[in-house]
């Protein structure tokens, strides 16, 4: 594999950057919703029952910051609404998902 990694606590497994960044009980369903195309917020919302708007928020901002996914702002009438999309870099992350999901399917399988 070409490339250092920065974190020498992650020189050992690369694959842990990964995970990292996509760990948790949501950031992974909310990239897994966005393959559909962009969500607005209260579309988030809905299809991630339990999630409650704080923390939707800060793992929408924390994908952000992390170079994942993108806002844009859509006027509808006087209200604003944040439409939510990947990013050029975070769509380099969908096959990464679709072959965890694979495996994941796989796996059920194999223990059912």
């Amino acid at each position: 594999m070409s490339g250092e990694i920065a974190d020498p606590k992650m020189q050992d497994c690369p694959a842990l950057v990964t995970i990292r960044l996509v760990s948790g009980k949501w950031k992974t369903r909310i990239l897994w919703h966005l393959r559909n195309g962009p969500s607005g917020f209260g579309d988030l919302e809905r299809a991630l029952p339990g999630i409650s708007a704080k923390m939707l928020s800060a793992h929408l901002a924390g994908l952000r910051e992390d170079g994942l996914i993108e806002r844009a702002t859509e006027r509808q009438g006087k209200v604003l609404h944040s439409i939510y999309d990947y990013s050029p870099y975070g769509r380099t992350l969908i096959p990464v998902l679709d072959a965890i999901g694979e495996w994941g399917l796989a796996h059920a399988r194999r223990t059912t």
